[in-house]
């Protein structure tokens, strides 16, 4: 089998998704959805504080918010292949819209309610990998696609100690 970068790049995105939503619902099957949102909430602070360390470590400089932040995001997304999005920063805020994601079209599949607390927690992570363990990053999940509104829509400000600033 010959497949060139992009399409390695396009089964990685695809398997990761799917693994994310195969663990969720055997944990489910097994323990519960509560316990399988407090696991899946869990876990996705911990790989985007990981992966908010990593890409620290990748900067020219010290981390500093908006910047820092911008490209971290715009680099995840493009890691989970979510593909109608955009990242964008409205004043001192980051702005992050979602018109198709199949992270959604599965929570939407399986009908186990939407994926907002884990999106939060995520930037969170991200921010306290970018920006140092005590940052606090305000995150407000403003529309969900899975609730009927047009996109998934998240405002992130910096808050709190390690302003990254």
């Amino acid at each position: 089998m010959q497949l060139n970068a992009e399409e390695i790049l396009d089964l990685a995105q695809m398997s990761f998704i799917r693994l994310d939503g195969a663990w969720f619902i055997a944990v489910a099957k097994r323990f519960g959805i509560q316990a399988a949102w407090e696991t899946d909430v869990e876990a996705w602070k911990q790989l985007s504080y990981i992966m908010g360390k990593k890409m620290r470590e990748r900067l020219e400089g010290d981390p500093r918010w908006p910047e820092s932040f911008l490209e971290a995001m715009e680099v995840f997304m493009n890691i989970l292949g979510i593909r109608g999005r955009s990242v964008a920063l409205e004043g001192d805020t980051v702005v992050v819209r979602v018109v198709d994601c199949d992270i959604q079209k599965g929570i939407a599949k399986a009908g186990i309610a939407d994926c907002g607390i884990a999106t939060a927690e995520t930037y969170r992570g991200m921010g306290r990998g970018l920006f140092g363990k005590d940052t606090e990053l305000l995150v407000e999940h403003r529309k969900n696609l899975n609730r009927g509104a047009d996109c998934c829509e998240v405002a992130v400000t910096m808050g709190g100690p390690g302003s990254g600033s």
